[in-house]
């Protein structure tokens, strides 16, 4: 090279660069220094500056320790040896060059040496060994490197001359600080800086050490590092970098190393294995930290380096830069780096604890684009996609033999956005929330500043429903069974209508013909046709308030949340309002109509009066789970300054009612904001869901001869519609009310009339489409991962399984992952189904488990080493893809069946009688089989309280584990399923929006599921297997919030 050449710093992330020749720079005290005087003790005082001088020049310069020429021979003698000892080449040092620098004072000094090696490949390892090392002056000037071809008795490694002594008896000495190693290159201004104003938004991170990088991800734990939703979109938007899991890890299997070229056993791969993850290769029963010999820490640099350069290969064709600048990897250490790893005897005084190397962990990284659109770019190209990595194994993992291919396979990729934090520097505090966190939340008005007003007819009855009947409501109102109206462009809340449908458009009520002549089928029009008001099965002109309100109780404590919902209506008709005011009995028996509303924080509705023509005197609102303030305006003239208004707290669990002026005089409202204040107290909202009681009424006629007066005086009387009710459970649109089931069973002397209008069980509700079957394809990698490979089996399930004779087949109904298959090959055979196709794939990999178990000596009580027969079974396991009301399999061919889990996640009764007649089909006559289900009465320590007998209840799915909605089973897309309008959005809510009836928790960084699960009271499960003719019940348990029914086959 020549002198004018200039050299850039290449850093440890950025990819090799492009010169044939790789170099580095060490600089550290290469010319040894005389830390005393000697003269000072014999004159007893101190030596003048000039004495000094003179006596260092005598001591030093004019040594021979000061010559560049022994500088540069001893050096290349002991790089060559050291070469040798690394393991590596000595023909790979080309030259050794010193640098002259001149200090402040002109002298010159030896401060810095250039290194050139064959390539830049060997550059970057020597530079993993030299810094592992921390080789100093004393090792390279002042130090024999021995190795095993010098002498074949002693310990390789290096011994230190005379202390570091200068050889020349000029009495100075060399320092054992470690010399400071760079990997450098001939410039070629390839990389132009823009003028960020951070390095972080540079195209190329220009610090040795990597950023601490961090999630965009909200975290209300952290003050420091806060940021809001907003600004977390925008650094989405501008992040260049991207945080990497699941690449190679503890989920890596044998199957996913393939080497090429050699004899091959188990013991490489596993060694292999070992060191990707985190491992020591002799010992892999968990991750050693600090634990690595010397020869390991080599074999773990050059493994690195071969699979960061392969990675880049990969990836390259994401990087958009001028020039393909490459790609920057971020692999994070194990711990803290720096720590010593000479060979053994370097320094007998060192703490085995200090001179062990620096695990790195290859499970997860974090890679730097060159701008933001090739990070997303490869976030949605590799979402849940697996790479195949070939890379060439180093010697030092084959020490005897010729270059060897391997081809790793890579898990499911998690890709998603990630950002650097700089803590000293344009750090990403957000200053301005900090100072909001402390200060309270803007103030709405005051309810107690309206506390003066009165409005007649306005009445709110707190604690009008109980807090069981509360959670009952909402469980069942807002689950699974709920027939939410079809949307209207009008409202953006969801809503449920019964008895009659008010529309939106046309602010009136869509009235219908309840089997009449002109109604066919009882249910008028599409439009109309919302589900009836839940009736009471018994004669309520029977009844006394106090009976109505006994009735309410019993059926929330049997969790009837259709009966309870009756009784409620029930109790609100009969609700005297001059118990709470002044005057006569007022009530509102003909109540007809229900509509449900759901608000969300924030949302709100606009000032309104009902229609006067559509609703008779007296709305009736009960407010659930979270309160609200209602606005009250009074209806004026324009002009009219006079305008009366009043806030109104309605508290959870409350009625207010509205009639009168009320009712006529006051529009009322909700203004959309996310808090409340009453009294002087600021209340969060939270999810509030209301149930609007009203009198639907017959359609108008007007008297044309008044023209002057109100809408209100000029209608002819108008009438209550007729109540459209069922007792029937769950309500749908389209159903027919009990007084047309009736009509019909008694014109077309139908007897099962009722039974009739139910769909057949074989064909699925959406319900269970979209919140059983979608659900669980979605999330079958996290369920193996958390449930499944735990290999947690159910006691009861585990007790019937033992207690079949050996050689049984088994019909696992429902196997799931077959977490069960380990312990039915025990002794007997398992035929296994399940709707899940993902699922049905992680059971093809048990038998593997259950030897590796074995192989590693692990103790599980379900992995026990099986024959060869059965591990032939094990690994290819007879399983189907199928549903549980139509198994595909011949009558009578097994001897026995379980069905764990399966049940609870049916909608409908006849569906899972269906599922037990399915059973008792496949099993032979005097077999058994054994069925669970999740119960309605949980223990006392239990984590769920179910307040109704048909939930959604919600998983929370990590992204990372997620398939990709359109991806195949290896991870590839058949299509492009990413948003286009994803941009500053991060995986989890891409992940979510994907997924139909999945939400986003951003507090968490969660995909949200929601699973149907139908909880089974004491008595409802064994009363469905005994309505299966031929079925037989034999045993009826409780096991940790299931119930567990075992039933014998008597006959066909």
């Amino acid at each position: 090279m020549g002198d004018n050449t200039q050299f850039t710093t290449v850093l440890p992330h950025e990819p090799l660069p492009s010169h044939p020749c790789g170099y580095i720079h060490l600089q550290g005290a290469f010319v040894p220094k005389r830390k005393e005087v000697k003269g000072a003790q014999s004159l007893h005082r101190p030596l003048s500056p000039e004495e000094i001088e003179e006596e260092q020049i005598s001591t030093t310069k004019s040594c021979k320790c000061t010559d560049i020429g022994f500088i540069q021979t001893t050096l290349a003698s002991n790089l060559s040896s050291l070469f040798q000892l690394c393991g590596m080449n000595q023909s790979d040092l080309i030259s050794v060059e010193p640098i002259i620098q001149e200090n402040q004072k002109g002298d010159s000094n030896i401060g810095k040496v250039r290194l050139q090696l064959s390539s830049p490949t060997t550059a970057r390892r020597l530079c993993c060994r030299m810094r592992r090392g921390n080789y100093g002056p004393r090792d390279l000037l002042a130090s024999t490197f021995i190795t095993s071809e010098d002498n074949e008795h002693e310990t390789t490694g290096i011994t230190v001359q005379n202390e570091g002594v200068c050889p020349f008896g000029c009495k100075s000495r060399y320092v054992g600080k470690a010399v400071m190693v760079t990997e450098i290159t001939p410039t070629t201004n390839k990389i132009q800086l823009d003028d960020a104003d951070d390095v972080g938004d540079s195209i190329r991170w220009e610090r040795a050490a990597p950023p601490k990088f961090r999630r965009l991800l909200v975290n209300s734990n952290s003050q420091k590092f806060k940021l809001s939703e907003e600004e977390i979109k925008d650094r989405r938007s501008k992040t260049r970098f991207v945080y990497v899991d699941n690449l190679l890890g503890n989920e890596m299997a044998l199957d996913d190393i393939m080497i090429e070229g050699q004899k091959v056993d188990v013991s490489m791969k596993n060694d292999l294995m070992a060191i990707f993850q985190g491992k020591s290769p002799d010992d892999n029963t968990g991750v050693i930290k600090n634990g690595l010999l010397q020869q390991d820490a080599r074999i773990e640099d050059d493994l690195r380096l071969a699979f960061q350069e392969t990675l880049r290969s990969a990836l390259s064709q994401y990087d958009s830069s001028e020039d393909s600048l490459g790609i920057e990897l971020f692999i994070k250490p194990d711990s803290a780096a720096g720590k010593k790893s000479k060979p053994d005897n370097i320094n007998p005084k060192v703490d085995p604890k200090d001179t062990v190397a620096t695990r790195l962990i290859f499970d997860h990284l974090h890679i730097g684009m060159r701008n933001n659109d090739d990070a997303t770019n490869l976030i949605k190209s590799l979402q849940g996609k697996r790479l195949q990595l070939k890379l060439t194994l180093p010697n030092s993992f084959f020490p005897q033999a010729a270059a060897t291919n391997v081809t790793i396979t890579t898990g499911k990729l998690y890709l998603d956005y990630a950002d650097y934090i700089v803590t000293k520097k344009g750090n990403l505090r957000n200053k301005k929330n900090e100072v909001k966190i402390k200060k309270e939340p803007s103030k709405s008005e005051c309810t107690s500043s309206t506390d003066h007003v009165h409005i007649s007819g306005l009445h709110v009855i707190p604690n009008y429903i109980s807090v069981e009947e509360e959670q009952m409501l909402m469980a069942g109102l807002t689950g699974p069974h709920a027939p939410w109206a079809p949307p209207q462009r009008h409202i953006k809340r969801r809503v449920q209508h019964y008895g009659y449908v008010f529309d939106y458009e046309s602010s009136d009520v869509l009235r219908r013909d309840d089997g009449g002549p002109n109604d066919t089928y009882g249910r008028g029009s599409d439009k109309s046709a919302c589900p009836p008001l839940p009736r009471m099965d018994v004669d309520v002109t029977q009844m006394t308030d106090e009976d109505v309100v006994d009735w309410t109780n019993r059926a929330v404590k049997d969790v009837k949340v259709w009966d309870a919902l009756a009784g409620v209506i029930e109790k609100t008709r009969r609700f005297d309002v001059s118990s709470v005011s002044k005057g006569a009995r007022q009530t509102f028996p003909h109540l007809n109509q229900l509509t449900i509303n759901e608000y969300n924080p924030g949302e709100g509705i606009g000032s309104h009066v009902d229609t006067i023509t559509a609703f008779d005197d007296g709305l009736l609102i009960v407010t659930l789970n979270g309160g609200i303030v209602m606005e009250f305006r009074k209806v004026v003239d324009v002009g009219d300054e006079n305008q009366m208004r009043k806030l109104v707290y309605l508290p959870p669990r409350s009625l207010a009612v509205l009639s009168g002026d009320a009712r006529y005089k006051y529009e009322h409202m909700i203004v959309s904001r996310m808090t409340d204040t009453v009294n002087g107290e600021i209340i969060p909202r939270k999810l509030r869901v209301s149930l609007t009681l009203r009198t639907a009424l017959t359609a108008p006629e007007f008297d044309k001869a008044i023209e002057k007066i109100s809408l209100a005086q000029s209608k002819v009387a108008q009438m209550p519609l007729p109540r459209f009710e069922s007792k029937v459970f769950p309500p749908r649109w389209g159903q027919l009310s009990d007084a047309a089931l009736a009509n019909k069973c008694e014109t077309n002397g139908d007897e099962n009339i009722f039974s009739s209008v139910d769909r057949s069980e074989l064909i699925t509700p959406e319900t269970e489409s979209k919140h059983v079957h979608a659900v669980y394809d979605a999330i079958a990698t996290q369920w193996h991962h958390t449930r499944g490979k735990r290999g947690v089996l159910w006691p009861g399930a585990t007790q019937f399984i033992e207690s079949l004779p050996p050689g049984s087949i088994i019909g696992d109904i429902g196997c799931g992952d077959g977490k069960y298959f380990a312990e039915i090959l025990k002794s007997s055979y398992v035929i296994g189904t399940d709707i899940s196709e993902p699922l049905l794939k992680t059971a093809a990999t048990r038998g593997d488990e259950a030897d590796e178990c074995n192989r590693k000596s692990l103790d599980g009580p379900q992995y026990q080493r099986l024959s060869k027969s059965k591990r032939a079974l094990s690994e290819n396991p007879a399983v189907a893809v199928a549903d549980c009301l139509h198994i595909p399999l011949r009558s009578d061919c097994c001897d026995a069946a379980i069905c764990i889990a399966v049940m609870h996640h049916l909608s409908t009764e006849a569906r899972r009688i269906r599922c037990l007649a399915e059973l008792k089909r496949i099993v032979k006559v005097g077999g058994r089989f054994n069925v669970q289900a999740w119960a309605l009465e949980q223990e006392n320590d239990s984590k769920r309280k179910f307040h109704g007998t048909d939930l959604l209840v919600p998983f929370n799915a990590q992204p990372k584990y997620l398939q990709t909605p359109g991806a195949d089973s290896n991870g590839i897309n058949n299509g492009d399923t990413t948003s286009t309008e994803s941009k500053g959005k991060g995986v989890a809510e891409m992940m979510a929006e994907q997924y139909d009836g999945a939400e986003f928790d951003s507090k968490k960084n969660l995909v949200v599921f929601q699973r149907y699960c139908h909880m089974y009271r004491k008595g409802e499960l064994e009363s469905l297997c005994e309505r299966v003719p031929g079925v037989e019940v034999l045993d009826v348990c409780y096991e940790k919030g299931n119930w567990v029914v075992t039933c014998r086959v008597v006959s066909k």
